[in-house]
């Protein structure tokens, strides 16, 4: 398989017991998104709070820095919801110091008939590794060599990773901070919720470690109530209890990209010209 540029094999057929989402591997993923009002969420957490338990990452403050082309072309292509969509970021969990280990991610998401397929690869390096290969444009697969004691898949993320960088031109554009509780299912090991709250960004600024500070999104969107971002993730289908608690509360997904409306928003306010 040809994944911008990278020749990859198709992956393993995979089943919920053979997979642990432990932040540090190539991920795949069936993924839905829901807006949610402060009243829906306690409700449906009251219904299915015992089916779960709190996540690695379960009370974090997660900060997410884009990459992007100058003319906001991934953000674009995103938003027009093509089959097969690509977005680059570095994420952190709470406020980085520069000898923090972060997450350099690229995600895509693949439309299979009426499904979402994420798969999200990670390097996990310094922070002032990447701020390094920032400034020089070299050097990104040997530090990956180097910190992951020449991990093969840490390695071949690092070659997608430069590739897409440099076809690309990539540059930081926008970063954006929510604050996340995060759960996994109990008996469903391979279910994850999350919930984003707080939402907010900015476009000057954009060290990892100079924090969350931001404007908030909500106030500015349509129904600024329905302000909670719950996203449901798992590897084949969504357990049954949580469907059925989605059925009776009239729960449904919706599609929301928090860097593409984010996009849109500072667009329309001709902070930036494409």
């Amino acid at each position: 398989m040809n994944i911008n540029g990278i020749i990859t094999r198709p992956p393993r057929r995979t089943t919920q017991s053979s997979v642990n989402f432990d932040h540090d591997r190539t991920i795949e993923r069936i993924e839905e998104k829901y807006l949610l009002t402060r009243s829906e969420k306690n409700a449906l957490m009251k219904a299915i709070n015992k089916r779960l338990k709190h996540d690695t990452y379960y009370k974090e403050e997660v900060l997410s820095l884009y990459l992007d082309t100058a003319n906001f072309d991934l953000a674009i292509k995103s938003l027009d919801r093509p089959n097969f969509r690509t977005k680059i970021r570095i994420r952190a969990y709470n406020i980085p110091k520069r000898s923090t280990k972060v997450f350099f991610e690229v995600k895509s998401k693949l439309a299979v008939g009426k499904q979402k397929v994420g798969n999200k690869r990670r390097l996990i390096i310094p922070l002032k590794d990447f701020y390094a290969y920032l400034k020089s444009g070299d050097g990104l697969e040997r530090t990956a060599a180097i910190i992951s004691d020449g991990d093969p898949q840490q390695i071949q993320v690092a070659k997608e990773l430069n590739y897409l960088f440099k076809i690309y031109n990539l540059r930081p554009q926008v970063l954006i901070a929510s604050n996340r509780t995060a759960f996994v299912g109990k008996e469903y090991p391979n279910f994850r919720l999350t919930f984003d709250e707080n939402l907010r960004f900015r476009t000057t600024n954009l060290k990892l470690e100079k924090g969350g500070n931001g404007e908030k999104y909500f106030p500015t969107a349509q129904n600024p109530k329905r302000n909670i971002i719950m996203e449901a993730k798992t590897m084949r289908a969504m357990p049954p209890w949580f469907v059925a608690e989605l059925s009776k509360l009239k729960i449904y997904p919706t599609r929301f990209s928090k860097y593409g409306k984010i996009y849109q928003l500072i667009k329309e306010r001709n902070q930036i010209n494409v």
